[in-house]
């Protein structure tokens, strides 16, 4: 398949190519030797279906974002798991708050807090590394948005960072961190987020991108290639579409 054209997606062209990924077979990119292919696992056991907990947030949060059940879970339970681990929640690629409410209400009865970074006007740093963005998607929110829906959850351990980060928003983040939830799509924003974070992250500190498995991004699925490299990290690919590093 030729690569993607350069063009900004609307929501609904974003949703039919999640379809096309559950329905067509196979696929292929050859942008980087990164290959494609319908992945349909056969495991079925399903532990959220007994969290009553993260079934409220989440149906809740379904209409705030694009993430499927499956990785929400995922971060869901690496919060709750970050708890023993210094230093605070950060999420970079906010979109409309879903997956920071569930981060957030993860580690409400805790000390911790979460960070939500974005510009809140759309995907930056789109570049010749990225096949399908080209800046500015994903710009249907707002910072009013995010704030009155978390606000409406009774959160109070989130704080809203408007700008690109880490060069405008960078140093409203001090500390340590436990965990970092990295869902900007492209390459270099990827990679300006991390160098930034990596001086920071706690030992057993944790890393995941959201965008490592899908056709589109392949931009960060090679940023996240790289950075597997990287010996002082344990690296897992869940078939789910997350890249997960823990630090050794």
């Amino acid at each position: 398949m030729n690569q993607v054209p350069k063009k900004s997606p609307s929501k609904e062209e974003v949703k039919n190519a999640y379809h096309l990924l559950r329905s067509e077979v196979p696929m292929s990119n050859n942008f980087l030797n990164i290959k494609h292919q319908r992945v349909l696992p056969f495991a079925t056991y399903c532990p959220w279906l007994d969290d009553r907990s993260f079934l409220d947030i989440y149906s809740k949060a379904q209409s705030h974002t694009l993430v499927d059940i499956y990785r929400c879970f995922e971060l869901w339970e690496l919060a709750k798991q970050s708890l023993s681990i210094e230093g605070n929640i950060l999420e970079v690629g906010v979109w409309r708050g879903g997956t920071g409410s569930i981060l957030a209400t993860a580690v409400k009865d805790s000390k911790k807090q979460v960070f939500l970074a974005d510009t809140f006007t759309g995907v930056v740093k789109a570049g010749s590394n990225d096949t399908n963005y080209i800046g500015g998607e994903h710009s249907d929110t707002s910072y009013d948005l995010v704030n009155t829906y978390l606000s409406s959850l009774n959160l109070s351990n989130f704080k809203l960072l408007k700008g690109i980060f880490p060069e405008d928003t960078g140093g409203d983040y001090q500390g340590p961190i436990a965990m970092l939830h990295c869902d900007v799509d492209v390459y270099s924003s990827a990679k300006d987020i991390i160098n930034w974070a990596l001086p920071r992250l706690s030992s057993s500190g944790i890393l995941v991108f959201d965008d490592y498995g899908f056709y589109g991004c392949e931009g960060v699925t090679s940023y996240c290639n790289e950075l597997r490299l990287n010996v002082n990290f344990t690296f897992i690919h869940n078939l789910n579409g997350h890249a997960i590093f823990v630090k050794k």
